[in-house]
């Protein structure tokens, strides 16, 4: 009351959901319910606290993915196009053969015993061509100065020992 007028507030919908959030913090208080009360104050503390880790967390996600995209961005084409092959291939031997070899053709992958992990990137690189060991395209890793073997006309060859060659018929 005021000067002997009685003011009235606007209660909106904010002012009921602090009543509410009032209401459900007085079932948690501990001195109200021992017992009961005390293992509410807990749960309401320990999800208080998950959730603020929760949120530190995911700040942190997404701070280092911001990182990770910078890093992507900066990327050239051959380690876009490579990606965990840079070790195991010669790029411009694997772009030879994806120019060369024709993409409904098959091809032979000539290596060695120790180069599983070669031939299965190898193999999925060169997709949609297909690994079929009576090809007549050849792809051989290693192969030396001798070069892949009798019956076969080179289309190209670096000074690695890599050749793609087609097998005359």
């Amino acid at each position: 009351m005021r000067h002997g007028r009685i003011l009235f507030r606007e209660v909106g919908a904010s002012d009921h959901l602090l009543a509410r959030i009032r209401g459900s913090l007085g079932h948690i208080d501990p001195r109200t319910d021992w017992p009961r009360g005390f293992v509410r104050f807990g749960v309401a503390v320990y999800l208080a606290v998950v959730a603020a880790l929760g949120l530190v967390y995911f700040a942190k996600a997404v701070d280092r993915l911001g990182g990770e995209a910078s890093r992507n961005a900066a990327a050239n084409y051959d380690d876009r196009e490579f990606g965990g092959g840079n070790a195991l291939v010669d790029k411009e031997a694997l772009n030879e053969a994806r120019g060369r070899i024709p993409e409904h053709a098959a091809y032979r992958l000539l290596v060695g015993q120790d180069a599983a992990d070669l031939a299965n990137y190898v193999r999925y690189f060169l997709m949609p061509r297909r690994p079929d060991p009576d090809a007549s395209w050849v792809l051989c890793y290693d192969c030396g100065r001798a070069g892949p073997g009798n019956g076969i006309h080179v289309v190209w060859a670096n000074h690695a020992g890599i050749t793609i060659g087609r097998l005359s018929r």
